[in-house]
């Protein structure tokens, strides 16, 4: 999602999870630049908005509570036992 305030343009965080997420991206002159500066800042697309990398950070922190709190049955079979590799 673009902010907008003023004749500036920000990439808002889809998720703002984190206690240190930034919230938005830095405000540049267009919609586009804004897009870059947060593909250069490394931010992540979902599909469906930008991820800041505190959120991101936060949301790899926290999988391995995520997997205890759904159980073995809700998860994937490649993470559980691994990927085999092809040699």
């Amino acid at each position: 999602m673009i902010i907008k305030k003023g004749n500036q343009f920000a990439v808002e965080c889809q998720t703002k999870q984190a206690s240190d997420c930034s919230q938005h991206g830095d405000f540049c002159d267009s919609e586009e630049e804004a897009e870059d500066w947060v593909e250069f800042e490394c931010w992540i697309f979902s599909g469906e908005g930008w991820i800041c990398i505190k959120c991101n950070e936060y949301f790899m922190a926290n999988i391995k509570v995520q997997r205890k709190v759904k159980g073995p049955d809700d998860m994937d079979d490649d993470l559980f036992k691994g990927i085999e590799t092809v040699r």
